[in-house]
C-alpha cells in the first residue's frame, strides 16, 4: 500500500465518525450546570426523538447524510482528501446491521463497486463508518456535554468547549486536537438554534481548522435499505477502518 493510501485510511480512522459501542460524557448533574448549558442541551431533542439531515465540514474533508434514530436507519458519507487523493465512505445503517461501500484508493474493496456487509460483533471502538450506540453520528451529545462557560443571546449560544472530552466530532482528526495541549480544553464554539429551540448550527474553532455542523429537516422520514448481495466485510478493513 503507498504511502498517501496509508495516510488516507489513517486519517479516516483516527477522525472516526462513530462512538463504536462506547457512551459519550455526560452532563455534569447539579448547579454545577449553568442554565444556558442545560437549554443548550435541550436543543439537542430534536436529534434525538426524530430524524434530520446533518452535514458536518472540516479542513480534513465532510461527513453528511441523514438518520432517523427512532426507525434506526443511517445512509452517510465521510470522505476525506489529501494531495489531491479523496478516500470516500458510505455508510448505510438499517435496523441493527450496517453495510459500506468504499471508493477512492488503488485497492482491493477500495473501487466503489462493491457493498460489505459489516458484523456488529466486531465494531469494539471508534470506526470512520458513522455507527454510533447512541445512535449519534456526528457525535454531538459529547460536544455540547462537554461545553463550559456558556452564555445566550437571542437564538445564539457561544463559550467554550472542552475537546479533551470528545471522541468523535465530524471528520475531525481529534489525536491531532490533542495535541494542542491545554489549549485543547477551551476551544471556543457558537451554536444556533431555530424559532423552536432546535440546534441547526454548531461552530468550533479549533485552531487553523474550524468546523462547522448544520441540522435540518426535522421530522424527516428516510426510505434507506439494505443494498442488494452485499458481501461480508473483509476481515483486514476492520483494523484499515479503525473498527
Amino acid at each position: 500500500m503507498g504511502a498517501l493510501a496509508v495516510g488516507l485510511v489513517a486519517a479516516v480512522a483516527l477522525a472516526g465518525c462513530s462512538f463504536g459501542k462506547s457512551d459519550p460524557p455526560k452532563p455534569t448533574a447539579g448547579p454545577s450546570v449553568a442554565p444556558s448549558q442545560s437549554e443548550l442541551a435541550k436543543s439537542l431533542g430534536a436529534l434525538i426523538n426524530g430524524g434530520y439531515r446533518f452535514k458536518v465540514v472540516a479542513k480534513e474533508g465532510s461527513y453528511t447524510g441523514g438518520i432517523d434514530p427512532v426507525a434506526d436507519l443511517l445512509d452517510a458519507t465521510v470522505s476525506v482528501t489529501s494531495d489531491g487523493a479523496t478516500l470516500k465512505i458510505d455508510t448505510v445503517a438499517v435496523r441493527g446491521t450496517a453495510y459500506t461501500r468504499l471508493t477512492g484508493l488503488p485497492l482491493p474493496g477500495f473501487d466503489g463497486a462493491t457493498w460489505f456487509r459489516v458484523d456488529p460483533a466486531r465494531i469494539t471502538r471508534p470506526g470512520s463508518l458513522g455507527l454510533s450506540a447512541v445512535k449519534d453520528p456526528t457525535g454531538i451529545q459529547a460536544l455540547i456535554a462537554a461545553t463550559h462557560d456558556v452564555r445566550r443571546e437571542n437564538r445564539s449560544y457561544n463559550g467554550t468547549v472542552d475537546m479533551t472530552r470528545v471522541t468523535t466530532w465530524g471528520p475531525v482528526n481529534i489525536p491531532q486536537v490533542m495535541q494542542l495541549g491545554q489549549v485543547a480544553t477551551r476551544i471556543p464554539f457558537e451554536a444556533t438554534v431555530d424559532d423552536h429551540d432546535r440546534l441547526v448550527a454548531m461552530k468550533v474553532e479549533i485552531p487553523d481548522n474550524p468546523v462547522t455542523a448544520t441540522y435540518s429537516d426535522f421530522g424527516t422520514s428516510l426510505t434507506t435499505t439494505a443494498p442488494a448481495g452485499a458481501e461480508p466485510l473483509p476481515d483486514h478493513l476492520y483494523g484499515m477502518l479503525g473498527l
